[in-house]
């Protein structure tokens, strides 16, 4: 359910877990502004930027979202990133993401639609020269693709922070296993079917199929941080998991050093 925020822009519905989500954020491009000052091109990528601004249900406290996270975070050693790309499938969301960053002197490029047609727009006006950090953050796996990611990949200096649905892998692995035909499982991690024995037990096939996710993306010439982080909710159930994904040593040490923000459990070390 969204709210009208005090700028009379709608504010989506969060969990309280979102705090450890966007505290991820803000601490690795804090922490990497030492390697964007030495580049003159430095972009943000948000393909599921939402409005810019939540609330929490559990407290009502009402929060900024990742756009607002990153740009806030950005500017804090005098190292901003120069371009900022927002997309979303909701129109009102995107416009109030804009609008809100606008108040702040940003101008941002927009693209509304779903991330695996716009991500097709968004890369030819990337800066080859440039820094590049994409957020993404879908509501489930069906939403992330894997094409997405390779397109972004194949970006020369392409940080990528991406929010793996657990939960939607957990809940909806029975279907998965079921549906002879492509679903979202197929989506996003293609050929987990040759990959993945079904017969063992859900758990180890979650894993497997997280595996050779991580698998893919190797194969892409970047690699996957070994520091995955299980974000929870208040009953401690596995609801995301945090994966970042870099081709510079540098990007994953600072990665390394910041992660673990919460007492929330890392999925791997």
């Amino acid at each position: 359910m969204d709210k009208l925020d005090i700028d009379g822009l709608p504010a989506s519905e969060v969990g309280i877990w979102t705090l450890d989500k966007h505290e991820r954020l803000r601490k690795y491009v804090d922490a990497a502004h030492g390697a964007r000052r030495r580049f003159p091109h430095r972009s943000y990528i948000d393909l599921y930027c939402g409005p810019g601004r939540s609330w929490i249900r559990e407290t009502d406290e009402h929060i900024d979202g990742s756009p607002l996270v990153a740009y806030e975070a950005g500017g804090r050693h005098g190292d901003q990133f120069t371009e900022f790309f927002l997309a979303d499938a909701s129109r009102e969301y995107l416009n109030a993401a804009k609008q809100r960053l606008a108040t702040r002197g940003v101008n941002a490029r927009t693209f509304h639609g779903d991330a695996a047609d716009v991500v097709d727009e968004v890369i030819p006006r990337l800066d080859p020269s440039g820094l590049h950090l994409a957020l993404l953050d879908p509501y489930n796996l069906g939403d992330l693709p894997f094409s997405v990611i390779k397109k972004l990949a194949e970006v020369k200096r392409m940080d990528l922070l991406i929010h793996v649905s657990a939960m939607d892998l957990k809940r909806d692995l029975p279907n998965y296993l079921r549906t002879e035909g492509p679903n979202h499982l197929d989506r996003f991690a293609p050929g987990w079917r040759r990959a993945v024995d079904a017969k063992q037990r859900q758990e180890r096939i979650r894993q497997a199929i997280f595996e050779h996710w991580k698998s893919l993306i190797k194969g892409l010439g970047t690699t996957a941080n070994d520091c995955v982080e299980a974000v929870e909710n208040s009953k401690r159930s596995e609801l995301y998991w945090l994966v970042f994904v870099a081709r510079h040593e540098l990007a994953h040490k600072l990665w390394k050093a910041i992660a673990n923000v919460s007492s929330q459990p890392r999925l791997f070390d």
